[in-house]
């Protein structure tokens, strides 16, 4: 063979690989988000004055995919010097069957740990489960973190509140959201004491 024929055989090769990585990639990314369309997110408030007692974070959805998600988990970080988990409260996000979703959460080890680990788990079979036609731009907020500021603050401190990881799981696993297979965006917040 030669020299010519060579490159061209190796061209062909290369382009042959390229073509099926191309197939086999875009046959595993169907269901990602070609966007930040599916983003969970930690709003920040207009920054606090040392004299608040306490500050209430939303946490929003922007999108889901086509399918039911029964379960859902997150486990979202904070400075437990600076500040105190002092509850969860329910959003304004219904779950199917007209419901709100009651979210499991230690405080104590929470405040302990400076990580909160949520838990969301439909026992009925997808009766209670997250759906996409559910979700709308006024009715996002999953759930509300509040907490206390510690005494430790001073002006001009900046808490940031980062998700580690976050889940909505599909009965189907190629369907679920996962911020570790970048399947479900993420965007944190933070707490900014006034100067």
């Amino acid at each position: 063979m030669s020299k010519k024929g060579i490159l061209a055989a190796a061209i062909a090769i290369v382009a042959v690989i390229i073509a099926i990585l191309a197939v086999i990639i875009l046959n595993n990314t169907e269901h990602l988000p070609k966007d930040d369309t599916m983003r969970i997110e930690i709003d920040t408030p207009q920054k606090v004055s040392l004299s608040d007692e306490t500050v209430t974070l939303d946490v929003t959805l922007s999108g889901l995919g086509d399918a039911l998600y029964p379960a859902a988990s997150m486990s979202i970080s904070f400075d437990p010097t600076r500040l105190e988990l002092v509850g969860v409260e329910e959003g304004n996000l219904l779950v199917l069957g007209n419901t709100l979703p009651k979210w499991n959460c230690n405080l104590e080890k929470s405040n302990q740990a400076g990580l909160i680990n949520l838990m969301y788990l439909d026992l009925t079979g997808g009766k209670n489960a997250f759906s996409k036609e559910l979700l709308e731009d006024d009715y996002n907020v999953v759930l509300r973190l509040k907490f206390r500021l510690r005494g430790t603050l001073r002006e001009g401190d900046v808490c940031d509140i980062i998700i580690e990881d976050a889940v909505f799981a599909a009965s189907d696993e190629s369907q679920s959201l996962a911020s570790a297979k970048n399947t479900l965006k993420v965007k944190n917040g933070k707490i900014v004491i006034k100067k």
